[in-house]
């Protein structure tokens, strides 16, 4: 069951990414899922990183967590990773 479900303005760490990088929810999608909840896609946007400013970054919710929380430990599941870099 999710919990969580994330707004625009709140800030989230995508799990996938080597080091922590904090990002803005720019916007939120929700998608019906097969076991009738509810998830979302977010469009993020890095406050700080590699990338080019106005990069953003496409996860599904699952694939992020509050910026205020600190990883629950190795071998973390990673999922719904997407880059696109703006034009």
């Amino acid at each position: 069951m999710r919990t969580t479900v994330y707004q625009v303005g709140d800030q989230v760490v995508p799990v996938d990414l080597p080091r922590r990088l904090v990002c803005n929810v720019e916007a939120t999608d929700a998608v019906p899922l097969r076991d009738g909840n509810v998830g979302q896609i977010l469009t993020l946007r890095p406050l700080d990183g590699p990338w080019e400013q106005g990069t953003t970054l496409v996860r599904l919710d699952i694939a992020v967590r509050p910026a205020g929380q600190h990883r629950s430990g190795r071998g973390e599941r990673r999922h719904g990773a997407v880059i696109v870099s703006a034009c």
